[in-house]
């Protein structure tokens, strides 16, 4: 619960502020200095508004509040004045210091939808912050994720740059077909195999691949390995999914060919 700390040299005074606060529900503290209200704000970390008189030894109310606008901005301050000395006044309003003004003798109502308007906006500014602060961190957290994904992405991209050198570089032919029959990736020994000069990612197998290895594809059972004999070679089939977990989504032909001895 928001705290208000009343602060007046003449105790009397205090007290009549702070019996008509606590009527309307608020919890009240009493300084009788500004010095000692300094101390009391470094203890009372639950402190939205001050009210002070302007006119005490030592040190004015405007001062205290100038001391308290750098180290406690967001506290609000009310300032109780009798004291005619208007360019003081107007002074610590200008320079900020003075969330509201009210001269001596008070209006009870007045005193009290003062104080209700301070509470207002200490509560808005709290909530703003912490949202600020919320946001802040999420957009910490955001950008660290940004960049590890990044880092991810990259390092999967090296990888799959590595895996498509090695694939390249097999002496096996491999053709990668997506689950609707399309053909997704070739090997430069498959493409030299079936003499393929151009391109062929894309194209529907049954366009590219001979007749003859169709029905192997129609008919495909992951693991299966077959020998068949094609334009006078030995064609050795060995057949495999393309799966994440339990997810498969393609399916993938190694051929080795051999020169028919026969």
């Amino acid at each position: 619960m928001s705290q208000i700390l009343v602060v007046d040299d003449e105790t009397n005074v205090a007290k009549s502020v702070l019996r008509l606060l606590e009527e309307h529900g608020f919890k009240v503290l009493i300084a009788t200095n500004g010095k000692t209200a300094l101390e009391t704000l470094a203890i009372e970390k639950g402190i939205s508004i001050v009210i002070s008189d302007q006119r005490m030894p030592l040190m004015t109310g405007a001062e205290l509040f100038k001391k308290m606008k750098i180290s406690y901005p967001n506290v609000k301050r009310i300032l109780l004045t009798g004291y005619t000395e208007m360019e003081t006044l107007r002074k610590a309003i200008n320079q900020g210091s003075v969330f509201k003004l009210l001269l001596k003798p008070w209006d009870d109502n007045e005193l009290v939808a003062c104080v209700n308007d301070a509470q207002t906006v200490f509560n808005l500014e709290t909530e703003n912050q912490a949202i600020r602060e919320k946001l802040t961190k999420l957009n910490f957290n955001l950008e660290r994720s940004v960049t590890r994904k990044n880092r991810e992405l990259s390092m999967n991209i090296q990888s799959l740059e590595r895996y498509e050198k090695i694939l390249e570089q097999l002496p096996i032919g491999i053709v990668c077909l997506s689950e609707d029959g399309m053909i997704v990736l070739t090997n430069h020994q498959f493409n030299l195999d079936f003499n393929l000069q151009n391109a062929v990612e894309g194209i529907p197998y049954n366009r590219v691949l001979p007749k003859v290895l169709h029905q192997f594809i129609e008919q495909f059972e992951a693991g299966r390995h077959e020998t068949i004999e094609y334009d006078g070679k030995l064609l050795h089939l060995t057949f495999n999914t393309l799966s994440d977990n339990d997810t498969v989504f393609g399916k993938t032909l190694s051929i080795r060919v051999e020169e028919n001895e026969h």
